[in-house]
């Protein structure tokens, strides 16, 4: 019988919410609470389990036995370094896939990845570390997606597509076979892209056009 690993959530909000829904149908896994680095959310309870600290609280929680952990935030580069703490202090990313998720074949699935309910991946793709993949995208054969990219809901890969690290991709999205979009990227909502998109853009439109270059403070996620 395979043993129940604990573990923890970071964030408790939205995106947590998502996390949690989509983990408590491993039967494997046992979520003990979230941390969160928000005062506000202190001494909460949040999907019914309490909010047990901030990032602080990892050792006290490493020798009660968890030693899995989710970080669930939609800002791409914040998920990155919270991840990046969170493993130095040597916990292990666990990945939240549903059950109800059509999966054939990818080269390789990295840890800390979100994958709603509906998400098709087709063979030989590859999903970086801490990937976040919307209910109802459709990933296709051969696709890159880098670390901490983030896809929304009913997203359309043509076959071939690169997405570099910390890219966002818009809501109803269709890219193009064989297309790249950049690192630190953003595809508006509903965008059809049929050019590649380079680094740190903004584009969006039917086709997708470049519309600004995003400056490096600019939160473009939350």
């Amino acid at each position: 019988m395979k043993e129940i690993q604990k573990v923890f959530i970071f964030g408790a909000g939205q995106n947590g919410t998502q996390a949690y829904h989509v983990l408590k149908h491993n039967t494997h896994i046992e979520v003990v609470g979230f941390l969160d680095d928000n005062p506000s959310k202190q001494d909460l309870t949040h999907c019914g389990l309490p909010v047990l600290g901030t990032l602080e609280e990892i050792p006290k929680l490493r020798s009660q036995g968890v030693w899995g952990a989710l970080v669930a935030v939609g800002h791409n580069g914040v998920r990155k370094k919270i991840s990046q703490q969170i493993e130095s202090e040597g916990f292990t990313l666990v990945s939240a896939i549903h059950p109800f998720t059509f999966i054939d074949s990818p080269r390789s699935i990295a840890p800390g990845c979100i994958i709603e309910m509906g998400v098709t991946i087709h063979p030989e793709a590859v999903i970086g570390k801490g990937v976040f993949l919307g209910g109802g995208s459709i990933i296709a054969h051969h696709c890159q997606i880098g670390d901490f990219a983030l896809i929304g809901g009913g997203v359309t890969f043509g076959g071939q597509v690169t997405i570099g690290p910390l890219a966002m991709v818009g809501v109803g999205t269709s890219l193009r076979p064989g297309i790249r979009i950049g690192a630190k990227s953003v595809i508006g909502v509903g965008s059809a892209v049929v050019q590649d998109i380079p680094d740190n853009a903004v584009a969006m439109g039917v086709p997708a056009k470049v519309t600004r270059v995003l400056q490096p403070e600019e939160i473009t996620v939350r």
